[in-house]
């Protein structure tokens, strides 16, 4: 089924798409559920996902009251006279197998690409790679990167953060690490992670990423590896021309004029680093802002080069749509291994909105509430229908 049939649906047919049988496999052969008789993998998977979209301000009370409630239960089939208490879903996260929201995520993301045209599938190949962070009060967090001075008598605010570092392909999220150690305050660290995790498993994928990725090494690799990539540098990096491809000439290219279009190297110590990079300088007549392009495709016009810079910032707008609408900004779990399952069910979450945002052709806000709306209709319907009623006299 093509993408041009499948515009409108509810959120009762976007659940349904999740294989149920398949998620059961996947709890078999993690071993979630091992010695666990209330909190398996399977309620802790629909409890996050639930709650990401229900609550504004996900938190572990929360969560103990959503799965405490009869309409949360009714909805996914739990036995009534199960409950819960916060500390016990928190002791849960801490010690879950990951695993099993890893694997559960990869088979979400597969099953919700179908839901994009070929030519939507070409355009996912640009992959925008960036990382956001998240602070939280110290003496919350078990693990986390420091920031700010310590407290004293005069400075109180000591807090910790984590940093999340997102792959993503213009549609859905594909690829996500969750950072805790001061090592990956460094961009050039954290997002090359992510880079090399996705090479792994997919190939043929062009990346786009900001300044802040700014080791040399790491584009060496890349480029030794036929990765291709798109980035920018800072206008006083040093580099050597080997040859002009354009002499700009002020050519317009959308709002930019074209200074130049230069092949050139890049100096490491008293030499150069191996692999040769394609540099091109445009300029905003405007605001007589300089820009630096640099990548290692030679095979493509200027104007693709700068459009795909430009398509980075479809990642801001996903962050924003993470903190504002499923809670990322708020940390829910304070162990690292919590921290991880939190960063996959956001994800899984995310992807089930944006497909909703997308078949029924609403925004972000507009999705993440008629959700939230639908699953309580659903529930009432489901109530009444239990009762011996007839929901259609209501809901029409």
């Amino acid at each position: 089924m093509t993408a041009s049939t499948k515009n409108n649906i509810s959120v009762c047919n976007l659940l349904s798409l999740i294989p149920a049988d398949q998620l059961n496999r996947i709890a078999q052969e993690t071993n979630v559920n091992h010695y666990i008789k209330v909190l398996d993998g399977e309620s802790v998977f629909y409890l996050l996902l639930y709650a990401l979209v229900e609550c504004q301000r996900n938190s572990l009370r929360t969560m103990q009251d959503i799965f405490n409630s009869a309409s949360f239960k009714f909805l996914f089939n739990l036995p009534v006279r199960k409950t819960i208490r916060y500390n016990s879903i928190s002791e849960r996260l801490s010690v879950i197998n990951p695993e099993f929201f890893k694997q559960a995520y990869e088979l979400i993301f597969t099953v919700f690409s179908e839901y994009f045209s070929e030519q939507e599938m070409e355009d996912r190949l640009l992959i925008r790679v960036d990382s956001t962070m998240v602070a939280e009060a110290a003496n919350k967090l078990k693990e986390g990167i420091e920031v700010g001075l310590r407290p004293t008598k005069a400075n109180a605010n000591f807090r910790k953060q984590i940093k999340y570092t997102f792959a993503f392909d213009g549609c859905l999220p594909c690829q996500g690490e969750v950072f805790t150690h001061k090592t990956y305050t460094s961009e050039s660290i954290a997002v090359p992670e992510v880079i090399y995790s996705y090479t792994e498993k997919n190939k043929g994928a062009i990346f786009v990423f900001d300044r802040g990725m700014e080791s040399r090494q790491v584009m060496d690799k890349l480029t030794g590896s036929e990765t291709p990539f798109v980035t920018r540098i800072k206008s006083n990096s040093r580099y050597t021309v080997t040859r002009i491809i354009e002499k700009g000439g002020g050519r317009r290219i959308g709002i930019l004029e074209m200074d130049s279009d230069m092949e050139v190297r890049l100096p490491h110590r008293k030499s150069f680093w191996e692999n040769n990079y394609r540099l091109i300088i445009a300029r905003n007549p405007q605001t007589g802002s300089v820009y630096y392009f640099l990548t290692n495709i030679f095979d493509m016009e200027a104007e693709k080069i700068i459009e795909y810079y430009k398509k980075r910032w479809d990642i801001e707008v996903f962050f924003r749509f993470l903190k504002q609408e499923l809670n990322l900004s708020h940390i829910t779990s304070t162990s690292s291994n919590g921290m991880q399952v939190m960063l996959y069910m956001t994800m899984m979450t995310s992807i089930l909105v944006l497909v909703y945002k997308r078949l029924n052709q609403v925004g972000y806000k507009t999705a993440v509430r008629r959700i939230a709306l639908e699953l309580n209709e659903y529930i009432i319907k489901l109530i009444v229908m239990y009762c011996g009623g007839d929901p259609s006299l209501v809901f029409r």
